[in-house]
């Protein structure tokens, strides 16, 4: 299986290696070795060696000196850091993506049809799918706002957040699995130009899926390190989810 440019090896490995920490395949907190992910990939440690360096560059994994590399653990803190990203970045790529939404038709109807699928319950059983599908989607308004450094950034904060997600649905808050508030709404009003409305409404939804990823962590047995200051919104969030509320 080993082919290919050293170059689209690596990249292959990037993902791979990305892929099996989201899912859990490589667990928060294990210890590993370049040889371990060589032999699970089925590729030679040169392609490996470079996906690393770049997995530890982006805070996917960690070194520990003299013995190799480590699965960052779950913290409330880690969590807190990227929802802190997510509320500032997201909700202005959903403004820019409503400004832009007209000459992105194809972008809208995938969508669309990405609410069609919650909705009808398609991938529940399944939580890799749904897990991609809903990376995805989120990257779509990334895609939509036209700011190719924004979607770049986002694009990072919305893969790290797929192992909150994670969590999410092994160890589901109750009421939880399933819930599907604010995307519908949130397309509509990308779709219809309504960059104000985006604008809060991805707020909200940041808000409300930042509530479902405290729960998850909370009963989750990858929950190595306890920040309780992280169980309070960012002084920002609140603010704004109290004037959508209010609206």
């Amino acid at each position: 299986m080993d082919s290919g440019s050293g170059g689209s090896m690596s990249e292959r490995a990037v993902s791979e290696i990305r892929q099996r920490i989201i899912h859990g395949d490589l667990a928060p907190g294990t210890s590993f070795s370049e040889g371990d992910v060589a032999e699970r990939l089925q590729m030679s440690k040169a392609p490996v060696r470079e996906a690393l360096a770049v997995l530890r560059r982006l805070g996917w994994v960690e070194v520990i000196p003299r013995s190799g590399y480590r699965v960052p653990p779950v913290t409330l803190r880690g969590m807190q850091d990227l929802f802190q990203l997510r509320l500032w970045l997201e909700p202005e790529a959903a403004a820019l993506a409503a400004r832009h939404s007209v000459r992105r038709l194809e972008q809208i109807t995938a969508l669309r049809e990405f609410c069609d699928r919650e909705e009808g319950g398609d991938g529940q059983g399944d939580p890799a799918l749904w897990l991609t599908d809903h990376y995805r989607a989120h990257r779509r308004i990334a895609v939509l706002s036209g700011n190719a450094e924004l979607e770049r950034v986002l694009d990072d904060v919305l893969l790290k957040m797929q192992r909150y997600h994670a969590l999410d649905l092994i160890s589901p808050a109750p009421g939880s699995r399933g819930s599907h508030s604010g995307h519908r709404a949130l397309v509509d009003a990308i779709a219809s130009g309504d960059s104000a409305a985006a604008r809060e409404l991805a707020v909200l939804h940041v808000g409300e899926a930042r509530d479902r990823a405290v729960a998850a962590v909370l009963d989750s047995e990858a929950l190595q390190a306890v920040d309780l200051t992280s169980l309070s919104p960012p002084p920002g969030q609140r603010e704004h989810t109290s004037q959508v509320r209010s609206a």
